[in-house]
């Protein structure tokens, strides 16, 4: 199956290969964003706190299955792979919020 894939633009940077810093994910308040000197605005502006795109790695562009390409046999290994990786996922997210819940409690 890996000779069946096909570059696609990136979802998370559309492309551009980078995207905003996760530590200013949350942006400004209006007082906050008054606070910065205007060249640290600018710079906010112009991009440049951006970091590479973790899902692309910076290339804008990452490759996925050709479902076109592929046999029956091959389409239906990459729903059981896709199933699998959804339930691994889900089980996850649990135990991410059980943990979370265990902490809010004292745990």
């Amino acid at each position: 199956m890996n000779n069946k894939l096909k570059w696609i633009i990136c979802t998370t940077c559309v492309g551009n290969g980078k995207v905003g810093h996760p530590a200013l994910s949350n942006g400004f308040t209006w007082s906050e964003w008054n606070q910065l000197h205007m060249d640290e605005q600018a710079a906010y502006m112009d991009g440049e706190y951006d970091v590479a795109c973790t899902d692309c790695k910076g290339l804008g562009r990452v490759r996925v299955p050709d479902v076109a390409a592929m046999s029956f046999e091959e389409k239906r290994e990459l729903v059981l792979q896709r199933r699998e990786m959804r339930e691994n996922a889900r089980i996850d997210a649990e135990i991410a919020a059980d943990v979370a819940a265990e902490r809010a409690f004292g745990c």
